[in-house]
């Protein structure tokens, strides 16, 4: 015997079936965006240790010295050796008795923007956040940001890292 089909039952199948294909598409989306949240702390952790710690070698009387502060090159005095008063290696110079750093061997990469470059701002208050960097920083005061505006996926602004 041929039993009949209820088309109702068929459509809500079809539905079902759509509606937990396009759940399963949308999930990665969202993962991602929360896995390049937690790098981009990583990586802002990773250059604000880097920062503190050459203003913890470079310290005077006056106290920290911090990267790219006096006008000195911010990313020479980060990626390569240093003297105690800031100032960067230069081969030519003849022999020189103590160095330290590096602090880095490359600037970490934003995830959101794929940017690895620091945009260095003057002043003490929060800076403008544009996404034409992948990281901002203070001279003045050592402080560093990811350079993104807006908030993260919850709902916390970048601003605020």
């Amino acid at each position: 015997m041929h039993q009949k089909r209820i088309p109702i039952f068929e459509s809500a199948a079809a539905i079902l079936a759509v509606g937990l294909v396009a759940a399963l598409t949308a999930l990665p989306s969202s993962n991602s965006s929360r896995q390049a949240d937690i790098q981009t702390m990583d990586n802002l952790g990773l250059l604000r240790a880097s920062i503190f710690r050459f203003s913890m070698e470079h310290s005077d009387l006056d106290g920290a010295l911090w990267p790219g502060q006096n006008d000195l090159n911010f990313e020479q005095q980060l990626l390569g050796p240093s003297r105690a008063n800031g100032t960067v290696f230069e081969p030519d110079c003849g022999r020189e008795d103590r160095w330290h750093g590096p602090y880095l061997e490359s600037f970490p990469t934003n995830p959101h923007s794929g940017l690895s470059n620091v945009r260095l701002v003057s002043g003490s208050g929060s800076p403008k956040l544009t996404g034409d960097a992948g990281w901002v920083y203070q001279p003045e005061t050592g402080k560093a940001w990811p350079d993104l505006p807006g908030q993260d996926l919850r709902g916390v602004l970048y601003a605020e890292y």
